[in-house]
C-alpha cells in the first residue's frame, strides 16, 4: 500500500545548510583564543538553549557570548567576533535544486533547533519554504514531541500525513513516535526516492 502524504517537513542543518565553523576559527585566531573556545562559550553554554526556545533573541544570546568571552579573555575579543557572526554556513546545492520542485506539488516546511536568526539566514541563502519554524518561534525544541506536533499544526496537516527528514537519528525516532512518517536523511537523491514511493514524482 502506497503511503499518502500532504506535506514535507525538513530539518535545516546538515540538509540545506552545512556549517564548517570557518568564521569561528578566524575569530579565535584574531583574538588569540584556544581552538574550540567559541563553540564552548556559544553552543555548549546554557544560554544557547534559552535562545533556541525563544527566551533570548539571537542578538541577546550573541551579546551574552561576547560579554562572557570578554570577561575571561579581555575586551579585545569583542572586535574579533565579526567573522563568527557573519558566517551563516554554506547552502547545499542539491537540496536547493530539489526544494522548489517539491513545493510545486506539496507544501514544504522547515523545523530546526535554532534561534530566531533562521528567518534572516534563509533570506541570506535564497532558500524559500512555505512554513519556517525555528524552535525559537515554537518555544520548544526537538526531540520533544510537542515540536513535531506544533509543526504539523502550523502546516495544517495531520502528523501522519507529513513526510519528515532529519540527519539526526534521535530526532527521526522522536518524530516517528509523534506520528510523522520520519526518515533519516542521507542525500537529495534519497529524498526523491522516498517521495517517489509516496507517489510524488520529482525529477531534477
Amino acid at each position: 500500500m502506497t503511503p499518502s502524504i500532504q506535506g514535507v517537513l525538513f530539518d535545516m542543518n546538515g540538509l540545506f545548510r552545512h556549517w564548517r565553523n570557518s568564521g569561528a576559527r578566524v575569530s579565535e585566531q584574531l583574538a588569540d583564543l584556544p581552538a574550540g573556545t567559541i563553540d564552548r562559550y556559544a553552543y555548549q553554554h546554557p544560554t544557547y538553549r534559552l535562545a533556541r526556545v525563544g527566551v533570548l533573541t539571537d542578538r541577546q544570546w550573541a551579546e551574552d557570548v561576547a560579554d562572557r568571552l570578554a570577561a575571561d579573555y579581555g575586551d579585545h575579543v569583542r572586535d574579533a567576533l565579526d567573522a563568527w557572526r557573519q558566517d551563516r554556513g554554506e547552502a547545499d546545492p542539491d537540496m536547493l535544486k530539489l526544494l522548489p520542485l517539491i513545493r510545486e506539488q506539496l507544501p514544504v516546511g522547515v523545523l530546526s533547533n535554532c534561534t530566531d536568526a533562521l528567518h534572516a539566514d534563509l533570506a541570506h541563502h535564497g532558500i524559500t519554504f512555505d512554513h519556517v519554524m525555528p524552535s525559537a518561534d515554537l518555544g520548544v525544541d526537538k526531540p520533544s514531541p510537542h515540536a513535531y506536533r506544533l509543526a504539523a499544526e502550523r502546516m495544517a496537516t495531520a502528523p501522519g500525513d507529513l513526510l519528515y527528514f532529519d540527519d539526526e537519528p534521535t530526532f527521526v525516532k522522536a518524530a516517528a513516535a509523534a506520528g510523522l512518517q520520519a526518515h533519516l536523511f542521507t542525500s537529495a537523491a534519497n529524498v526523491q526516492q522516498h517521495l517517489d514511493r509516496c507517489g510524488v514524482k520529482v525529477r531534477t
